[in-house]
């Protein structure tokens, strides 16, 4: 993940005054995802991520309050570390700042998952759905219509006649007129392969639940199959689209109207994140390492979603 926030040594001292974890040995910046300030923290006691919040629009007292739940039902994500003050939250440089237990295994965003990855990760993703009648906080996220709407207003001016036409079809015919009657519940809305850990080919963990948020289901599915089932033209493999779709079945029934609403969940997936990388290339945040991904990638798999109606198969 990206660092934007750097530390000085007296900071960090002062930080882990207030905890019972030790003294730091070593902090080293991260260099993926793009949200946050994130670092690898060792201390005389043991290994932790250290997380600066850049994002003023993120929910951390949910995300906290879902980490917590998820890990107390052995579901494998981080663990807030509590103060001694039994606070999860300090704030440094008028940030929210939050140490949390570090998981063993390394992301494979560089990887192109193997079938059982694929199976893994659609066990875990039902599991964490399955968790949904446990959370009593309700949060609707910050990726709604309305962002979808704002932010392309925003960035309009800087798209081509035929993009902005795209865009501007799909939240008026699709994202508008989504089906209430989709199940929904806890979702991780950002399950990217740079969200999912791994020792060899053994799922051992999933980390930043900070998008996480009430919605459909279906629409995590799309949001995972987007990621690890691409084939080079960026097109869905649907082998491992399968895989996916029938691991989670097992634990929860995928219904008939989640099936005919499959392409359009495909296709809100895609432009959502087509529209924020869009926004993080046009209005970028200064940071120490910088890591801004490649819009085109997901124009390209929104094109191919809207021209392609794949079917959701079991």
């Amino acid at each position: 993940m990206s660092v934007y926030t750097r530390l000085t040594k007296e900071e960090l001292e002062q930080l882990l005054n207030d905890y019972n974890i030790g003294d730091p040995i070593d902090i080293q910046g991260i260099n993926e995802g793009i949200t946050n300030s994130n670092f690898y923290l060792q201390t005389t006691k043991s290994k932790y991520i250290l997380t600066v919040f850049e994002d003023e629009s993120l929910n951390l007292e949910y995300s906290i309050h879902l980490m917590e739940l998820l890990s107390n039902q052995n579901i494998p994500c981080p663990m807030p570390i509590k103060s001694k003050a039994n606070e999860t939250i300090k704030i440094l440089r008028n940030k929210p700042v939050a140490i949390f237990s570090l998981l063993q295994g390394r992301t494979i965003s560089k990887i192109d998952p193997s079938l059982e990855m694929c199976e893994q990760i659609g066990e875990m993703i039902a599991k964490i759905h399955l968790c949904s009648d446990k959370m009593n906080d309700v949060y609707l996220g910050s990726r709604h219509l309305t962002w979808f709407e704002e932010t392309y207003k925003k960035l309009q001016d800087k798209l081509s006649n035929e993009e902005n036409k795209m865009i501007e079809n799909e939240i008026k015919n699709n994202i508008k007129n989504q089906l209430n009657v989709l199940p929904s519940g806890i979702i991780h809305s950002d399950l990217f392969r740079d969200n999912a850990l791994f020792i060899e080919d053994k799922l051992t963990g999933v980390i930043d639940f900070y998008y996480a948020c009430e919605g459909y289901f279906l629409y995590d599915l799309a949001i995972i199959v987007n990621d690890w089932c691409l084939n080079s033209d960026k097109t869905i493999n649907i082998e491992k689209q399968k895989k996916i779709m029938q691991a989670y079945n097992k634990s929860r029934k995928i219904t008939q109207v989640e099936k005919d609403f499959w392409p359009k969940a495909l296709r809100h997936a895609a432009l959502r994140f087509w529209l924020s990388r869009l926004h993080d290339k046009y209005f970028p945040t200064d940071g120490e390492l910088t890591h801004i991904l490649d819009p085109n990638e997901f124009k390209s798999i929104f094109i191919d979603r809207v021209e392609n109606p794949y079917k959701l198969i079991l």
